[in-house]
């Protein structure tokens, strides 16, 4: 450009120009790009002066006439494999990338510079800051956390939003929209250094203001959809049979604006973020309190409780020891090394399950990795005092959690995966006897249901339709993971050109979001478990069974004794999602009506690394 205008001599404006405002354009680019990124973290707030240079210079780099620019300075602060490798081509021009740097930039200028004005775009921010932490692959978690400083941001939140009266829409209790993402951010934000490092009656206090969601767990959202539902979508006629204590019936919905596009979102369910950061936080405070005087009464060993000639089960010292200091949640982090890959399910619900009665969902993706629950499992069960529970959920009484005391129960068991694969069909899921969909108390499983194991196998025998189905027993450590041979696949294909520097940027009348997938072969998941030998002594001995439900990867379980000694615990069900690599939900009795409620509580179990079985 510039040989061009030296050869066509001279004009008077271009002799009224300075030489570097004579340089070609792309070399201005690349000194404003360096200039830009030379500090990774913060808004690119560095290109101020070079703007206000001279009109020359800002007709070259301003926002609106140099898409380019900013879209490349996008994918240098922020992490971008995440959008490239869930949407398609429509989110990744360079007009979609820049227009989410200028929200983006506006979004952390707001978070660093707290005040009430901002707290007019609260539901706007949460929301944007819990689409880029799914995004997350190391330069998101550093503009949030370094410059934005979102510990402390989200501190305040929670703050304010405590002190709104309880009546007030935007208050912690009544906004379950508002609360459950700034709970997920609470969350994705905390690791073990940061609540060790909290002092402790800010961490009382976060545990008080969690207490009402765990005390009235049935009055918050748990799931994406009526967890008393097998079959989705559901049909028109259903909506006014929905159970009324299975948490909200429908999920909170919003459209927002992502990467210069609207799309519709579903809230992420406020249960499972409430109970993670409970619990992580009351294991940190186990961690300072000794244990009850009574513990010293109970034998030192196994060895020495057998000895006694003691029924079993039965506790001792060592199963108390090791419960209460070395029984851990994993805290939210890349255990794995996958990057945002591990948050791809947690995206994919937000995104396509906002609509239990939508039969088209076009961005429908991966909801639950095939081999997800097997293996050993680690955990506890938040159990309710019976009569406080009654107490603090009579009908027609003010909701207060005040003298709920809580028991800890230790979980540990060994799940197993069967899959039925095409062409077989899967064994049917029966109606709920009074319409209330399908017989979530029995994990959606038919009541008369004869169980075969086998090595590789687990054949399912329904004794009210004559139907048998085998499903192969899923093993995730071999090449091929099922005895007999299989053409199965789990990947997700998505076909996506790359970035268009010349792309027209489209109205949303013009463009639809589609995610392609490819099937894995797998028509129907059944879960098998038992309690984990070593444990069963001390804890009791259980069996699990239980299904996966496809539109969301929604688990339920059914828990049975195997022992008579502890035939008192009835037949529980354990109903939530895997959050990668815990499996966080509610459990609840059988023996009540599923329109009524319950005896209830919350439970958190980890995966725990094979490795590591012996120190469990």
């Amino acid at each position: 450009m510039l040989a061009q205008r030296m050869l066509a001599g001279p004009s008077a404006s271009l002799r009224s120009l300075s030489p570097f405002e004579l340089l070609d354009v792309p070399i201005l680019e690349r000194i404003a790009f360096y200039l830009a990124t030379s500090r990774l973290i913060g808004p690119p707030s560095e290109l101020v002066p070079l703007l206000c240079t001279s009109r020359t210079i800002n007709a070259s780099l301003r926002f609106r006439s140099n898409h380019h620019l900013y879209s490349q300075i996008f994918c240098q602060k922020f992490d971008s494999a995440a959008v490239i490798r869930r949407l398609s081509w429509g989110r990744t021009t360079v007009e979609c990338f820049s227009e989410e740097l200028r929200k983006r930039s506006t979004i952390l200028t707001r978070m660093r510079h707290r005040n009430a004005e901002n707290f007019a775009h609260l539901q706007e921010d949460l929301w944007a800051i819990y689409l880029i932490l799914l995004e997350n692959d190391g330069k998101n978690m550093a503009q949030l956390c370094l410059w934005a400083k979102l510990p402390t941001w989200i501190a305040s939140v929670i703050e304010d939003k405590c002190q709104v009266p309880r009546e007030h829409p935007l208050s912690w209790v009544k906004d379950i929209e508002g609360t459950s993402l700034v709970l997920w951010l609470l969350w994705m934000s905390s690791n073990e250094e940061s609540v060790k490092d909290e002092d402790s009656r800010v961490r009382n206090k976060t545990l008080t203001r969690l207490e009402p969601f765990l005390v009235h767990g049935h009055r918050f959202s748990s799931a994406y959809a009526p967890d008393a539902f097998f079959y989705l979508p559901l049909c028109a006629e259903t909506e006014a049979a929905i159970p009324c204590t299975t948490g909200l019936p429908l999920p909170i919905t919003r459209d927002f604006v992502h990467y210069g596009r609207k799309i519709k979102l579903a809230a992420p369910p406020l249960i499972p973020a409430a109970l993670l950061n409970y619990v992580v936080r009351l294991e940190v405070r186990l961690d300072d309190n000794p244990l009850p005087s009574a513990v010293a009464q109970l034998p030192e060993t196994r060895a020495q409780a057998a000895a006694m000639g003691l029924s079993l089960p039965r506790l001792t010292q060592e199963d108390i020891i090791n419960f209460h200091f070395h029984t851990r949640t994993r805290f939210f982090g890349d255990y794995n090394g996958l990057g945002s890959e591990r948050l791809d399910n947690e995206w994919f619900r937000t995104v396509s399950c906002h609509d239990p009665w939508a039969v088209d969902r076009p961005l429908r993706g991966i909801f639950y990795h095939l081999g997800s629950l097997t293996g050993h499992w680690n955990g506890r069960a938040l159990i309710p005092y019976l009569q406080a529970h009654i107490d603090a959920n009579m009908p027609n009484r003010r909701p207060s959690v005040q003298g709920v005391t809580w028991a800890h129960e230790r979980i540990s068991c060994v799940f197993k995966e069967h899959h039925c694969l095409t062409p077989d069909e899967p064994i049917s899921a029966p109606a709920e006897a009074h319409g209330w969909g399908e017989d979530i108390l029995n994990a959606w499983l038919p009541r008369r249901l004869e169980i075969k194991h086998g090595i590789d196998d687990l054949t399912l025998h329904d004794r009210e339709t004559g139907k048998t189905v085998r499903y192969e027993t899923y093993h995730a450590d071999r090449e091929n993971p099922y005895a007999r041979p299989s053409k199965m696949s789990s990947e997700w294909r998505c076909d996506l050109p790359p970035v268009s520097e010349d792309s027209q940027y489209e109205t949303d009348d013009d463009y639809e979001e589609v995610f392609e997938q490819r099937t894995s072969g797998v028509t129907d998941i059944i879960i098998t478990g038992e309690t984990y030998d070593r444990e069963s002594p001390a804890w009791g001995s259980f069996s699990f069974i239980g299904r996966v439900r496809p539109w969301d990867g929604f688990v339920v379980l059914l828990r049975r004794s195997t022992h008579a000694a502890h035939a008192y615990h009835g037949r529980w069900i354990f109903k939530g999602y895997i959050h990668e690599r815990s499996l966080v939900g509610r459990w609840r009795e059988t023996g009540t009506a599923v329109d009524q409620l319950g005896y209830e509580g919350g439970f958190v179990l980890c995966k725990a690394d094979e490795t590591s079985l012996d120190t469990v």
